[in-house]
């Protein structure tokens, strides 16, 4: 949910005073600002790097063989760019999941193959199944009633088709979250969510009356697709979810046009999928710089590892853990020497909901005191055109004030709101400062989780600057003679 921080907190003289705000930021910590910046231009890996993980490693699936080898691959790098306590760090998935094969066709009336895909975590169909299309939108117990005995083998719809944003370019983080990848039914819930938990009354409902197959819209424009899911609370509970689907807009858009007109409509599909018996080891990757002056305390870079796999994973977020060892790579070979410990962690699960970065949190919670500051990158390809504060809107008078080469690289603006749709929201419950990149949208919205997130949409000018920013950052806050300022704590702000 993407909720606003109504009220500014204004950084205050006392503040300055009392020593958490700094003085404007250091001669020499300016000129290796500069340094940073023309460094990164004239040398940078980040491309290499992005086409080897894209192209040669692939989509990497939290659980699979193919993250696991980029675990390795990131770990790699590294340690060849001189970081120290390099290493993987454990956590585990309660099941895994292969996708298999998704064959979907009209059969009456018109005969057309459609564009689907399985959604993540969902079972197989144990063969081909055959049965009418039936829009499924229930609200009181009566409603209910006239669905009895109607739904025998039926592959079902829940809403109207989405109104895909035709201008990506004109995206936003805050928009895209407030739209979400799937619509909402017409009681106004969320669909994805409602049918995941396994317990909902739909599902129920559905499982009772002999359902095949749920579908969902993808959302998008031009026969793209989208993908989403997750393991369920218990791994056992993956029998009692039904196979589902996502559709191509324009697929899905046909079959609500032809129920709603009242023609019986046939669907037959065919989905293999295999569920591996857990618990799952998954890992992140970490590295660090260790500081010269205070090593306990940490400023973390991170993103995310892990993908989809429809496409290869390019710029979700391929694009981001890049830019995290490409920072990494530029502080350590130009022999800069932070105060401050910098680590930088690739976590994985992220798309299932931020369960590396969650775990990562609580293996360290008692260390969390000691944290300055988190950067994540995790959206798109696009130049880094400001910081998201997340709740920390002081922070803005930090970066302008300490870090004023920020606003020559283009990145002015700061968002106050909370987005917590990336890992560095799993660090702020526990009162870190954790901030996210925003960025140019690059057809970002479009890309997205589909089967069109491939190596030809990276830009290699914005990814470098925005390895360039992320380093700055970094080392910036990591000179710092105080940690980064942290905001007044509610009691329910502590809740996981």
């Amino acid at each position: 949910m993407l909720r606003r921080i109504n009220t500014l907190i204004m950084v205050s003289a006392a503040l300055l005073a009392a020593g958490r705000i700094c003085p404007a930021q250091t001669s020499s910590t300016a000129e290796d600002n500069k340094r940073i910046v023309e460094y990164a231009k004239q040398n940078s890996e980040v491309m290499n790097n992005l086409e080897y993980l894209s192209d040669m490693i692939g989509p990497r699936l939290t659980g699979s063989a193919r993250l696991k080898k980029a675990n390795d691959w990131t770990a790699q790098k590294m340690t060849e760019y001189g970081l120290e306590n390099v290493h993987l760090e454990k956590w585990t998935a309660p099941i895994g999941w292969e996708r298999g094969s998704c064959e979907a066709r009209i059969l009456e009336p018109n005969g057309m193959p459609l564009m689907a895909a399985s959604w993540a975590w969902t079972p197989g169909t144990k063969g081909k199944v055959t049965g009418p299309v039936v829009l499924f939108n229930p609200v009181t117990d009566e409603d209910y009633k006239k669905y009895e005995g109607k739904l025998k083998n039926a592959i079902v719809l829940f809403s109207a088709p989405a109104k895909p944003n035709h201008h990506p370019s004109r995206d936003t983080p805050e928009t895209r979250q407030r739209r979400g990848l799937m619509g909402t039914d017409e009681a106004g819930n969320d669909e994805d969510a409602l049918l995941q938990r396994t317990g909902d009354k739909r599902s129920a409902f559905l499982k009772k009356e002999g359902a095949a197959v749920t579908v969902l819209d993808a959302g998008k424009p031009q026969m793209l697709l989208n993908m989403s899911g997750a393991w369920t609370a218990k791994p056992e509970d993956t029998t009692r979810v039904l196979p589902r689907i996502v559709l191509s807009n324009e697929h899905y858009s046909m079959l609500y046009r032809l129920t709603k007109r009242n023609v019986p409509v046939t669907v037959q599909v065919e989905i293999k999928n295999k569920f591996i018996k857990g618990p799952i080891d998954v890992y992140n990757t970490v590295g660090e710089i260790k500081g010269s002056e205070e090593p306990d305390e940490i400023v973390l870079c991170g993103a995310h590892l892990d993908s989809w796999d429809l496409g290869s994973g390019t710029c979700d977020n391929g694009t981001g853990s890049m830019v995290v060892l490409e920072a990494a790579r530029l502080i350590k070979s130009m022999g800069l020497k932070p105060k401050r410990t910098i680590r930088f962690v690739l976590f994985s699960g992220e798309e299932q909901g931020l369960y590396g970065s969650k775990a990562y949190v609580d293996a360290h919670k008692d260390e969390m005191d000691k944290f300055s500051a988190v950067f994540v990158h995790d959206t798109g390809t696009g130049k880094t055109t400001g910081i998201g504060l997340h709740g920390n809107p002081q922070g803005k008078d930090v970066f302008e004030g300490e870090v004023p080469i920020l606003k020559d690289l283009g990145v002015a603006n700061y968002g106050t709101f909370i987005m917590n749709g990336t890992d560095h929201a799993s660090f702020y419950p526990k009162g870190v400062p954790a901030f996210w990149f925003m960025q140019d949208s690059a057809d970002y919205g479009w890309m997205h989780h589909s089967q069109s997130d491939t190596f030809d949409k990276a830009l290699a000018d914005d990814l470098i600057q925005g390895a360039s920013v992320m380093a700055i950052c970094a080392y910036d806050v990591a000179q710092r003679e105080t940690l980064f300022p942290r905001r007044d704590m509610k009691p329910a702000d502590a809740k996981p």
